[in-house]
């Protein structure tokens, strides 16, 4: 009996595991931003901020927001910043010089991505103006530049500059689409859970970098580079590749429904060409086998029979009666 049980039990069900579905999204089309870029205006804080649904699954949002030359205060908040500088398509590779023909319109902003932000007030003859700008010094009171970058040592969200959000409505493989245009331009991604805890995403990376090339029909092309290869060429981590030079690549991380993530470059303006989000459902579906008119007969006993023998049978998993 304990054969006809196995027997019934493997052709009842068969199981399908972690269902899967991809979506994409290009901020572009048909050769131009889409309408939520070109008609973003600045909001209160001077920055431009494009937040859409952009698939089914995932909000992104972009933030840009030109770094700080001069200011009425201390600009700890980022008011009255200006907008965005290019709004615009700012690389097209052409068929000429990618594999294949790939192109990368990308979409870019301003503003380094900053954790925090020094004003220092402008004097003259020894006496203050009432005018701030970025703090000019050695990096002792808020970096050489008035701002502080990204540190992963101690983590936290930019406040200002260029970056892109994506909050997930579930969790999934999240490949986003990248142009950072030189090689010693550390690449992050950190995430925000609700309880506002932030951590570093690890990540991987393939794609093109510039100068790694594959002859192809009697001309150089870029190589696409695996993600073990761009591994090889990146000695330091958060750097994509060796030496200064720019890179078309996918940033690839995994995510997870209910946190948010930002991708941004440590001290310049990274690009932004598109995502494609796998989503992972994680949930099992069941479905009956179908039933195969050739499949073996079997009587009660568990021996095989066949069309011809009277009585009670069994075959693909259920009873019959044969008169």
């Amino acid at each position: 009996m304990k054969k006809i049980f196995t027997l019934i039990s493997m052709a009842l069900v068969a199981m399908s595991v972690n269902a899967q579905n991809s979506e994409t999204y290009q901020p572009y089309e048909n050769g131009a931003l889409k309408a939520e870029y070109t008609s973003a205006t600045p909001d209160a804080n001077g920055n431009l901020v494009v937040d859409i649904q952009a698939s089914t699954n995932m909000k992104l949002t972009v933030i840009s927001s030109k770094d700080p030359d001069d200011s009425a205060k201390p600009n700890l908040d980022n008011t009255n910043w200006d907008s965005w500088k290019d709004a615009k398509f700012s690389y097209d590779a052409g068929p000429n010089d990618l594999q294949s023909g790939a192109v990368f319109p990308t979409l870019r902003g301003s503003g380094i991505p900053a954790i925090s932000f020094v004003g220092k007030q402008s004097f003259k003859d020894g006496l203050p103006q009432g005018k701030y700008h970025p703090n000019y010094n050695d990096g002792i009171d808020g970096g050489p530049n008035g701002w502080n970058y990204y540190n992963p040592e101690s983590p936290a969200v930019p406040f200002s500059g260029l970056y892109y959000k994506f909050t997930p409505s579930a969790s999934g493989k999240l490949k986003v689409g990248l142009w950072v245009n030189k090689g010693t331009r550390y690449t992050y991604v950190i995430s925000e859970a609700s309880d506002n805890s932030v951590a570093n995403v690890p990540y991987t990376v393939e794609g093109y970098i510039n100068g790694q090339n594959i002859e192809e029909g009697g001309s150089n092309k870029k190589k696409f580079l695996s993600k073990e290869e761009i591994a090889a060429l990146s000695p330091t981590p958060y750097l994509i590749g060796a030496g200064n030079q720019a890179s078309w690549v996918y940033v690839i991380f995994d995510v997870e429904k209910g946190k948010s993530y930002y991708c941004f470059n440590h001290s310049s303006q990274a690009g932004f060409w598109g995502y494609e989000f796998t989503v992972t459902t994680g949930i099992n579906s069941v479905k009956a086998a179908e039933a195969d008119a050739n499949a073996p007969i079997f009587n009660l006993a568990g021996q095989k029979a066949d069309k011809s023998q009277k009585g009670i049978l069994i075959q693909n998993g259920k009873k019959f009666v044969n008169k």
